[in-house]
């Protein structure tokens, strides 16, 4: 499904989103003293494998900063022209 223009995921993610390139994985954190992060639409928390979370997989962004859900990744992949890596 792809997201119509009033949806309420949307928050100006596509300033820093559109055209990026996501790879689908397991959660890790971002640094040491991350404890989570959340899904950059629908705002689902991702947390390591054997902690409290909705998800411990999704799409990330090469550097591991942003993360997306697979549903919001369906949702928005089109209308933000994103790629997926291996």
């Amino acid at each position: 499904m792809s997201a119509k223009d009033d949806d309420w995921r949307l928050r100006g993610q596509e300033k820093y989103l559109h055209g990026a390139s996501w790879t689908w994985k397991t959660y890790r954190r971002y640094r040491d003293n991350w404890e989570h992060d959340h899904c950059s639409f629908c705002w689902a928390k991702l947390t390591e494998p054997g902690t409290d979370g909705e998800a411990h997989e999704g799409y990330s962004t090469k550097n591991d900063y942003y993360w997306v859900c697979a549903t919001c990744f369906d949702d928005f992949k089109e209308r933000f022209a994103w790629t997926k890596t291996i």
